[in-house]
């Protein structure tokens, strides 16, 4: 599995996602090339994108201007059709239903206090930093144990908490198959 994934501390804890895999081929971050992205996909089977990012792709970290480099966007579509991929950022799923693209994908996902401000959603930071340890957690979990197709289900199921936090990330993942 390739893994694309920012250095970004605010989503730092979807590094649970692939912390204990043995069949990773390869990481790609905001200092990889666009050329050694397209390599890379070119290589891997299964695709797991992980981090901020919005309907039109997924964020390295913002320059000091702040301004982002995306890492996955429009120009890779081709290289990530026939692949398994598991992305995991803001909108993710309006990027894979716009290109098409197989594998489970995340909407909106709170993992910052400002998100939920920006979502109407209250909480405190205490509950985003916990309950976004558990999601990752409780995904990876899935991801492992199930075929991708019952993972959005399983995970609704986790939730034992249900506040308006977790109700709210736990019934934004999806499947697709084109």
């Amino acid at each position: 599995m390739l893994i694309i994934h920012a250095n970004d501390p605010t989503t730092s804890f979807l590094s649970a996602l692939y912390a204990e895999r043995n069949d990773i081929c390869g990481r790609i971050d905001e200092h990889n090339t666009n050329g050694e992205v397209i390599h890379a996909m070119k290589g891997a089977d299964r695709i797991m994108m992980l981090g901020h990012g919005c309907k039109d792709g997924l964020f390295g970290l913002a320059d000091k201007n702040g301004m982002y480099r995306p890492l996955v966007y429009n120009r890779h579509v081709e290289f990530l059709r026939r692949k398994e991929c598991i992305g995991i950022w803001c909108h993710a799923d309006e990027f894979a239903t716009r290109y098409h693209l197989d594998g489970l994908f995340s909407g909106m996902i709170i993992s910052e206090l400002s998100e939920a401000k920006d979502c109407e959603i209250e909480t405190t930071a205490e509950e985003v930093e916990r309950e976004n340890k558990k999601f990752a957690e409780r995904l990876r979990d899935c991801i492992n144990s199930y075929p991708l197709p019952q993972v959005p289900a399983k995970m609704a199921e986790l939730d034992d908490v249900h506040s308006p936090l977790t109700e709210f990330n736990y019934s934004r993942l999806y499947y697709f198959k084109y």
